[in-house]
């Protein structure tokens, strides 16, 4: 598995998407597109075609929750919003769901990682690093 696979199974997971249309987006010839279709699917890491990815056999072992807490006045001065924090989160590779929630923090992410060093990377470098984070709590999935 190396960064090409990586780039395809984030382009089909959660949709589909034409080879063609594949090709295009990640700048490779389309038989190289066809040639690594068939090979996730021959090993189960695409399992369906609605392009439902399974991250474990794709290497990302981890599957984590991260509650994150904002500082809404700071937001307020940088022009942001919650909602426009959350829409920059859901950017970042790696995170596959968002949602803001009511509680002790005020979002929730659930991410993935290829071991603990990959998720404290995304932890220190992409997430707490964004404006208006003040604080994150991370549980990590069992299953």
């Amino acid at each position: 598995m190396d960064e090409l696979d990586r780039r395809i199974l984030q382009e089909v997971d959660g949709g589909t998407i034409r080879s063609t249309q594949l090709a295009r987006r990640l700048n490779v010839p389309l038989s190289t597109v066809h040639f690594r279709l068939r090979r996730l699917e021959t090993n189960s890491v695409i399992e369906r075609y609605k392009g439902e990815v399974d991250w474990r056999k794709a290497g990302f072992t981890i599957s984590a929750f991260i509650l994150v807490t904002t500082d809404a006045n700071l937001l307020k001065s940088l022009g942001k919003s919650q909602d426009k924090l959350l829409q920059e989160l859901l950017g970042l590779h790696y995170v596959r769901e968002g949602h803001i929630i009511a509680g002790e923090a005020d979002i929730l992410l659930k991410v993935i990682a290829r071991d603990p060093a990959h998720l404290k990377e995304l932890l220190l470098t992409h997430i707490d690093a964004k404006a208006g984070v003040v604080r994150t709590r991370t549980l990590i999935a069992l299953e």
